[in-house]
This record gives structure tokens, sequence and C-alpha cells, in this order.
């Protein structure tokens, strides 16, 4: 019989893990609450947009529309417009695509249900934590969860009434907050709005809404219209993840982390969905399917990789610290000349390596198929 694994949350990392693992002769039980539309930006990379199109048949919503350049701004200094480089998509239809194909693979079985240490019946010697930011997650990861920092997030969702739609999205820089706001315009006459930051819950709402305002005299004549109240969620995001713990023993279970259990989102925009898919990927490159097992060491080597090659370039790490660090004031202007002088560096860079880069060290792309 098939090792099998059991993975605990049916999102982006822990469905990038199953993708991967029962690729690898695995036999893969997920376990997820319900397929749900996480409050996030939902901006996804050209080149991962592409990816999930060519090797698992998931076509982006709007990736073969419009895609509009991004004005990006600071709170004292001009705004950049920078060339177009993602995609917004739905996370709920996203994740509903992802389940609806790997419940195709006949080592993948999905099983919609909340997860709790009460069922231990249902965990392998070895299982998959993709629970993100959650109950289940803290009680597993114990002390670690202080080790961790956390953003919060306000996003609201709305309507484009205007026959002229805007022709750019939009984020500003807010160094007050250690974050910034966002305006993405999807393609279905929508558009999703935000500030994200490392405050407090009554702070960052407040400068929720002076964003909400000046991104609406902005687009003024695009007849925004919000819909609802703005939904919060909280972001584990750690400088270093891979200098954290990647498993978490728990009566005799070895529970192996992935995405936001690692605190993997950006260090600075806090987008998380192709560092998640990134890992997933890793954790089944280190799955040894001869024992049945996957190597942790292994995992940890090849997340530092591939994290100092995306996501956790030394540029990135450096403008994190300067962004959290209490006693060194972040000068917009300062982030306004660098990205000025060095925005087709940074293209290339993503174009090469974006933040999902299939890369083991460096010297060469692995290619999956």
């Amino acid at each position: 019989m098939a090792p099998s694994i059991t993975i605990i949350g049916g999102n982006i990392a822990g469905l990038s893990a199953a993708c991967y693992l029962a690729e690898k002769g695995c036999q893969v039980t997920v376990y997820e609450a319900k397929i749900w539309d996480k409050p996030c930006g939902g901006a996804i990379s050209r080149e991962f947009s592409q990816y999930l199109d060519d090797h698992l048949g998931i076509r982006s919503a709007g990736a073969d529309k419009l895609m509009r350049p991004m004005q990006c701004g600071f709170q004292k200094a001009p705004s950049i417009l920078l060339d177009p480089i993602f995609v917004t998509i739905s996370r709920y239809q996203l994740q509903k695509d992802l389940i609806a194909r790997l419940k195709e693979h006949p080592n993948i079985d999905i099983v919609f249900k909340r997860i709790s240490l009460n069922d231990r019946h249902l965990f392998t010697p070895q299982t998959v934590l993709a629970t993100g930011f959650s109950a289940l997650t803290r009680k597993i990861i114990r002390d670690e969860w202080h080790n961790r920092e956390y953003a919060l997030i306000y996003k609201a969702r709305g309507n484009i009434d205007s026959d002229r739609p805007p022709d750019s999205h939009l984020m500003v820089f807010n160094s007050r907050i250690r974050g910034y706001g966002w305006l993405f315009i999807e393609n279905d006459g929508r558009f999703n709005m935000g500030t994200g930051g490392l405050l407090d819950k009554p702070r960052l709402y407040k400068e929720y809404e002076k964003f909400r305002r000046n991104a609406f005299n902005i687009y003024n004549d695009s007849g925004l219209r919000e819909k609802g109240r703005p939904v919060i969620w909280k972001i584990p995001v750690a400088l270093h993840p891979d200098r954290n713990r990647l498993n978490f023993e728990n009566q005799n279970t070895e529970f192996i982390g992935v995405g936001d259990v690692l605190g993997l989102a950006h260090p600075i925009t806090a987008a998380g969905i192709e560092p998640a898919w990134q890992s997933g990927w890793l954790l089944a490159e280190s799955y040894d399917p001869v024992c049945g097992r996957i190597d942790i060491d292994k995992y940890r080597k090849l997340l530092r990789k591939n994290l100092r090659l995306t996501s956790r370039k030394p540029i990135d790490r450096l403008a994190a610290w300067m962004l959290r660090a209490v006693k060194f004031p972040v000068h917009e202007r300062m982030a306004y000349v660098f990205l000025r002088l060095n925005k087709q560096s940074i293209y290339k860079s993503l174009a090469r390596y974006p933040w999902f880069a299939m890369v083991h060290d460096g010297k060469q792309q692995v290619k999956l198929d």
C-alpha cells in the first residue's frame, strides 16, 4: 500500500502540497472546512497565472484581458507608474478551481470537514499543517506563535458604475502604519480595496478610512461604489521564516508547516499566494517515496535557497527591516528615488524569479512535467 499523508487545510499551500506529493505517488487526504474568499488583494504574477494554465489547466479570469499598470504612491513623494506585472483574481474561485482539478487525481482525496485536535485518528505520523492563522495553528505551534509578526488588513469590495473604469491599480505606501493601502481593479466591473500594516485594529481602521477617501477622490470619475463593510484579517509575516521551526511535535504526530503557518507572506507587501504555493512544492520535493517520509533538513535547505531568490531577496529583507525599525525613520522620498532608479532591474528580477519560482539553487529552473 502506498504511503499516505494527511494535510489539514485545503487552500493554496495545502493544495500545492497535495498536488506535488500525489505526483510522487503519495496518497494524500486533504481536510478543508469550506471554500471561502480570503480577505486579500488577490494579485498574482503573470508568470504564476501562466503556470497554473499550462500545468493545471486553470485559467485565471482576466488573464487574457486588459492588464493594468500600477500607480505606486508614497505619502510624501510623487507616484510612479509601474508596468503591468500581475493579474487580479478571486481567491474563492482559485481555491474552487484548484479543488475541482485536484479531485481528479487518483492519489488525492479532499474532504470538507473542520478539523480539531480531537480528530487525531485522522492524522498520519507526518501531517502537513496548512491552516494559516487559526486557533488550531496556535494550539499546535504553541510558543512559536509568539515568534511571528502579524499584519492586520482591512479589505472591502465594490462595483464600478462608470463606462470608464480606472486604467491603473493604486498602491500607496505609508511609513506611519508600516504598510500600504491598495485599490485593485478587477476585470468584471468590480474592485477590491484595503489597507494593511503593523498597527492595532482601531488605528489601522482610521488609516483605512483615510486611504478610502483619497482613493475615491483619485478615481472620482469612475463611479466607484463600496459594497458592505470592510472585513478584517490577520496575516503572520516572518522576516526569516527559514530560521524558525518548520515541524512541531504534538502527541506523537509531527506537524509540518507550509504557507502562512510559517509566516511566508512577502515581508513588504504581505502577498502570500505564490510563497504559499512555493512552500507546498518544496515540501513535496523533500518527500522520499521510498521511505514515505518528508525530510525536514532538505525542506529547510530548499526553503532557504528559494526564499533568498524570490520573496526574501536581500533587498526585500533590507526594506522590510527599515520599515519595521522603530528608531529608523522611513522616508517615502528615499523609497521613491530607489524605485524610480531600480524599477527596470525589479522587472527583470521578478520575470526571472517570481515569488513562486520553481528553483533549487539558482543555477537552473526545475520543470515539473
